[in-house]
């Protein structure tokens, strides 16, 4: 992410300040001092003088190719926000209740306990090859992924939280649902949780007896084609261009990151992967397993 720590390059300010200054700028200007702490292979964060941690990588893709006053609006509400957040109170301290609300369930990549984001995930659920479930507190003014020992310090039961927070990500609103080609679904949204919705792919499209092919590219889209006939390899392979090319849009990626760069069949319950990639081009290729290959003969028979 090259843009951190230089200047901006679109020919409007040739002396507009890189992000990791106008983060400080603003977090000073809200009485927090930071410095600054670059490690190896990462980018560069903002340590506060009471020890908390300022990531930039999701506000870098957040105000990239924005001109630099509008760059700074953005930031100083980002970190409005946030401070904001600060004043929430603690997951321990909600009550039964508040967690029934507050709980969501959430598709999360299964290296998601990384050095940038240290949450222990002992607790999370298989879903896919490459992903996993994990449970959120979603606040007003931000989203606290729980820890497993946090969860242990919690009124309701994992079990209970788990359901819980699958109905209410099935009723976290979207933006767009609609067929953007033949067979072919999107469903997108502000929401952090719209890709989590492939959990329940029924809630979205209804029951489709052959299963359904799906990707979850990052975190607020969710690509789906439902298997009715021999039509619908043509909308899977379709839908593998349109993964491609989220991935490749934008300098900084996907909003949130890459949540999955793969496809996926969904059939009775079972998650698998049915794609990869060349090895010396990168080429996404589409892998018809026997599951998969089962479903399109039926589908097509059924017709």
């Amino acid at each position: 992410m090259g843009w951190f720590g230089r200047k901006q390059d679109d020919g409007r300010d040739g002396h507009a300040p890189s992000l990791v200054a106008l983060a400080q700028r603003a977090l000073a200007e809200r009485g927090l001092e930071t410095t600054v702490e670059a490690p190896v292979g990462e980018q560069p964060r903002l340590v506060g003088t009471d020890g908390r941690v300022f990531l930039l990588e999701n506000l870098a893709s957040q105000v990239h190719g924005e001109s630099p006053s509008v760059q700074a609006d953005m930031v100083a509400e980002h970190f409005d926000r946030m401070i904001q957040a600060y004043s929430e109170p603690a997951v321990e301290d909600l009550s039964a209740d508040e967690l029934r609300q507050r709980i969501r369930l959430r598709i999360l990549s299964e290296h998601s306990s990384v050095a940038s984001d240290p949450t222990d995930l002992d607790y999370a659920r298989p879903f896919a090859p490459g992903l996993v479930l994990g449970l959120c507190v979603d606040y007003p003014t931000m989203v606290s992924t729980l820890s497993g020992p946090t969860l242990l310090r919690l009124p309701l039961g994992t079990d209970e939280l788990f359901a819980l927070g699958q109905l209410n990500t099935d009723d976290e609103p979207v933006d767009e649902h609609a067929e953007i080609a033949p067979g072919v679904f999107l469903v997108e949204g502000e929401s952090l949780f719209v890709a989590s919705k492939a959990v329940n792919l029924p809630a979205l499209f209804g029951a489709a007896g052959f299963g359904t092919v799906f990707a979850v590219p990052h975190r607020h889209l969710l690509l789906a084609v439902p298997i009715r006939d021999a039509s619908s390899i043509t909308a899977v392979q379709t839908l593998a261009g349109l993964v491609v090319q989220v991935l490749a849009d934008g300098a900084h990626g996907p909003p949130g990151g890459v949540l999955s760069p793969l496809l996926y069949f969904s059939r009775h319950g079972e998650v698998s992967a049915v794609s990869g990639f060349d090895d010396e081009t990168g080429a996404m290729r589409i892998e018809v397993d026997e599951r998969f290959s089962a479903a399109l003969e039926q589908a097509a028979a059924a017709v």
